[in-house]
């Protein structure tokens, strides 16, 4: 179950790095690119975590580079915000 935010299990997995879980709910059908209430998808958090191996696993399944928040930012915008440049390098 999510949270208050409107955050799902797969947003909070991408928050705390763990892939594993990550993994399994994605095999499971967890939606990728959907939007917390702020329009934060998972694919947005790993990108803002910096996590190479958990944005290419997500990359690969289907995460939608253009997605935006409610601020206009994509993945690759958020990743920059917060100075994650290994993952900027991969968006690119």
């Amino acid at each position: 179950k999510g949270d208050d935010n409107g955050n799902t299990p797969l947003h909070l997995e991408c928050d705390k790095r763990n892939e594993n879980m990550v993994r399994y709910l994605v095999e499971h059908g967890a939606n990728i690119n959907k939007g917390n209430k702020y329009g934060y998808t998972p694919f947005h958090w790993a990108c803002g975590r910096g996590d190479e191996s958990i944005v290419n696993y997500l990359f690969k399944h289907g995460a939608d580079l253009n997605n935006k928040n409610d601020l206009g930012m994509t993945p690759l915008h958020y990743a920059c915000d917060l100075k994650k440049e290994n993952i900027a390098k991969f968006l690119v």
